[in-house]
């Protein structure tokens, strides 16, 4: 599969409150679209497309990687991407597949 590279960039705008990340009982996230979209269309080679119809892994992968950046620059902790992050770091420590759909809610 064709890796495509993205420069990502949240407008100022935007904070990761905004997403209003919350975890459903069935497992699955559940988050505002409208703020992912307002980031792909503030970013050169990220795609909506891309995210809402692509393996969920992609946008858990936009949200986690905007989390940690946050977090790296001493932002505030967000428990339900803490959750995400402790999973994803398991699953990887674990060799597990990282690939689901919990980004389609």
């Amino acid at each position: 599969m064709e890796q495509r590279k993205a420069r990502v960039v949240i407008p100022d705008h935007l904070s990761f409150a905004d997403l209003g990340l919350k975890r459903l009982e069935t497992g699955k996230i559940e988050f505002d679209w409208n703020v992912v979209k307002q980031i792909c269309e503030s970013s050169e080679g990220l795609l909506l497309e891309h995210l809402e119809e692509g393996p969920g892994d992609n946008v858990v992968g936009l949200i986690l990687g905007w989390y940690i950046v946050i977090r790296e620059n001493d932002g505030e902790t967000d428990p339900v991407a803490e959750e995400l992050v402790a999973e994803v770091m398991e699953e990887e420590s674990e060799g597990a597949p990282t690939d689901d759909d919990s980004g389609h809610a």
